[in-house]
Formats: structure tokens, sequence, C-alpha cells
């Protein structure tokens, strides 16, 4: 089951969180967490968090925002972040988060919807290049504070 992410979820949320950021091999803490928390539950925020419930546990979560695309003049779903747990993949998990954004798409009236991936995720991408088109862009950029 696909559902939002409630706030009884944010533990199990937040080790899932983690095993993203290490597969990533980026740092994590808790303001960090706490500061994605405060977003996804605030329904105001761009931010937005659905998880993939599997025999009452929360097995995968996605976190989605809506997104300008300035060069279509119209709005995108861009998905920021999706992670399953590793015991759990090959069960289409991913998949079914992604299809249930294509719905959330359709409803919102998004042009789309757009993700990057790191060029050494080969699982990932041998699902991606199944569901969507490979843009061939490369991501660049300037690091702040």
């Amino acid at each position: 089951m696909i559902r939002k992410l409630e706030e009884k979820d944010k533990e199990i949320w937040a080790k899932l969180y983690i095993g993203y950021a290490d597969f990533y091999k980026v740092p994590m803490n808790t303001g960090i967490l706490d500061t994605l928390w405060v977003w996804i539950q605030d329904e105001s925020h761009d931010v937005k968090g659905l998880c993939f419930e599997l025999e009452g546990k929360i097995r995968g979560i996605a976190h989605y925002r809506t997104m300008p695309r300035p060069i279509k003049g119209k709005y995108i779903g861009f998905l920021d972040d999706l992670f399953v747990e590793p015991e759990f993949r090959g069960q289409k998990i991913a998949q079914k988060l992604i299809s249930h954004l294509k719905s959330l798409s359709k409803a919102n009236n998004w042009n789309g919807i757009r993700w990057i991936t790191h060029s050494s995720n080969e699982n990932a991408k041998k699902l991606y290049d199944k569901i969507a088109y490979n843009t061939g862009f490369e991501l660049y950029e300037i690091k702040g504070n």
C-alpha cells in the first residue's frame, strides 16, 4: 500500500533515510532529519513524502515536489529521493512508488516527472531505463554553506 508519511512513521522513515544517505555516502544527522521531517509534515511545504507499506511495515520511501520547468512553461513532478530496504528490492516497490507519482502527475496536471540518480547506481538505472527516458543531461553543482 502506498500512502503519505504520517507522524507515527518518523522512526522507521529516519532509519530508511539514513540508509539512503549511507548509500550515497552523504553525512546525515538529526538536524537534517528533523528539518526534512518538519517539511514533509507541513502540508504547505513543497516537499512531500510517500511510503510503501508491506504487511503493515514501511519498506520504501519517496520524497517529491512540484517544480516549475521554465523551458516548457509548465510544472513537473520532481522525485528527490527514493529508497527501498535492501531486503525488499526486486519486489517492484520502487516501480510502484514511481507509478504512483505518475498518477499524481495526472491529478496535478504536471508535464511529466523527472529525477536524477548517480551514474554508479546500476540497479536503479536498470529499472529507470525500462520505465523512463534518459535525457542525457549531466548534473553540475556549486556548493554553498
